[in-house]
């Protein structure tokens, strides 16, 4: 029986440590991409240099990696599965270990996976010179450094309760206002859209992706629900590029012998606005600070209103009174210099602001 027993012990750990790939001292199981596990993503992926040796010998290939990335997102076991020599599977190996991961998950936890990269080694014009990279990373710093000094002009600010800081960021409202149809005779049930199209979009050109913002197909008879709402998409999509005056209209034309409506959408795009600075009321400093190094939208950037509300969105659970995000932002335009000054406010703002209408769930089109 005692030999029985010592060859379990040492026949299980072996069978264990061919199915279980080795990690050090760690227990959490391995698992593979696939069946409800999620693949890791790379979030931090630094190309690996040229040996001297490979770049006069004109050596380019792909070098694959075998490795694990952890639960907390670092590569571990990295291994080479095909090199290439002349010291560049050490060199691909050597950079795969710095990379940084989002975890794969399984059921919305995150877990350890075996996966496999592929580290491509290139020369000529297409290739990361020694210079360029070098150019890049130099780069990649002054602009860390750009948006570190632009946390200076982020700014705790007071007004508990104060109604200034709580009106929404849409404070002119465009109203689609009963638009006569020349031409239409009858119910306007009765027609279908034949056609949506643009003028005066000189920055988003892309017309067939405008109109992709309307939820309405041509030939579908007229719903003025779904025209409104592509109007309030069209206007975001402007909105997220730095144009916070864009105003659009429409000029309807009905075409009686088909039964149907023309529309075309005439965009006043006005200019681009910049992030001057950015004031958050209602924190306290320990937690402004905290927050303030994960805004999305820092001064010096373009105005991005999606990003401005996702931020906030993120961080509502630090709103008190209604959470309705756009009661909490503020933005001030100035027109001469093409800036906006951003106010988060994290105080109540309940009774301050109405929700932005949905401007034109009443109107009509009508003859």
């Amino acid at each position: 029986m005692k030999s029985a027993a010592l060859i379990l012990g040492i026949v299980i750990p072996l069978i264990l440590a061919v199915l279980l790939p080795a990690r050090g001292n760690s227990v959490e199981p391995v698992l593979r991409v696939g069946h409800g596990v999620t693949a890791p993503r790379p979030l931090n992926h630094p190309n690996p240099q040229y040996t001297d040796e490979a770049l006069r010998a004109g050596l380019q290939g792909k070098c694959i990696l075998s490795l694990i990335v952890s639960s907390d997102g670092k590569p571990e076991n990295v291994t080479v599965t095909h090199g290439l020599g002349m010291g560049l599977d050490e060199k691909a190996v050597e950079s795969v270990r710095t990379w940084t991961f989002e975890p794969a998950h399984k059921d919305g936890k995150p877990v350890a996976v075996q996966i496999s990269v592929v580290v491509s080694f290139r020369q000529g014009k297409d290739a990361m010179t020694p210079e360029l990279r070098q150019a890049l990373e130099r780069g990649r710093r002054e602009q860390a450094a750009f948006r570190r000094r632009a946390l200076a002009r982020v700014y705790r600010v007071k007004g508990a309760g104060d109604a200034s800081l709580c009106r929404s960021v849409r404070e002119d409202e465009d109203h689609v206002e009963s638009v006569s149809v020349p031409g239409l005779k009858g119910d306007l049930r009765d027609y279908r859209l034949e056609s949506i199209t643009f003028t005066g979009n000189t920055t988003l050109t892309n017309a067939a992706a405008l109109r992709s913002l309307f939820p309405i197909q041509d030939g579908q008879r007229l719903d003025l629900k779904s025209i409104v709402n592509g109007l309030h998409m069209l206007e975001s999509a402007y909105r997220n590029q730095g144009f916070v005056m864009f105003k659009s209209e429409i000029e309807p034309e009905a075409l009686d012998s088909h039964r149907s409506i023309r529309l075309q959408v005439k965009c006043d795009e006005g200019r681009q606005f910049y992030v001057d600075h950015i004031n958050i009321a209602g924190l306290d400093d320990t937690t402004f600070q905290r927050l303030r190094n994960t805004l999305y939208l820092r001064p010096g950037d373009l105005y991005n209103e999606g990003l401005a509300a996702f931020w906030l969105q993120k961080n509502s659970r630090f709103l008190s009174g209604d959470t309705f995000v756009k009661h909490h932002m503020k933005l001030d335009m100035d027109d001469a210099t093409g800036t906006v000054v951003l106010t988060y406010n994290f105080n109540s703002c309940a009774g301050k602001a109405d929700p932005p209408s949905r401007s034109g769930d009443s109107a009509d089109i009508r003859q």
